[in-house]
């Protein structure tokens, strides 16, 4: 089950979540969490800037920017294909910072910390 929830809160994001979970867990159903490509590409621009900007603590929220403007400050063309973005995306994620990105990007730390507490019950 998935909802695209760009728009909205996050408070009503966590409801909706909690609910889609309530709903599973009740007949038995595990789930896959989907993230959208937008929240990928929000936090490749993170990573970028990060990059680009060694040593500055400035908190930035590109979060809030549109998708066009996610897609070309990351790959300098607002469509592009998979053979242009895919090496992009390798070399920002090589040796990412988690730790910084999580303090920068609160759907990344959501998203962080739920793959660390889904880690825990293995």
């Amino acid at each position: 089950m998935g909802r695209d929830l760009d728009d909205h809160s996050p408070v009503a994001f966590q409801q909706k979540q909690e609910e889609m979970r309530q709903r599973l867990e009740k007949r038995d159903i595990g789930a896959v969490l989907l993230l959208p490509v937008q929240c990928i590409e929000h936090w490749l621009w993170y990573l970028k800037w990060h990059r680009d900007n060694p040593g500055q603590n400035k908190n930035i929220n590109l979060e809030t920017q549109p998708r066009p403007e996610a897609k070309q400050a990351v790959y300098d063309a607002r469509k592009c294909s998979t053979k242009h973005s895919n090496p992009i995306v390798e070399q920002l994620a090589a040796g990412m910072d988690i730790a910084w990105l999580a303090s920068r990007s609160a759907s990344f730390l959501a998203f962080h910390t739920q793959v660390q507490q889904y880690l825990a019950t293995l």
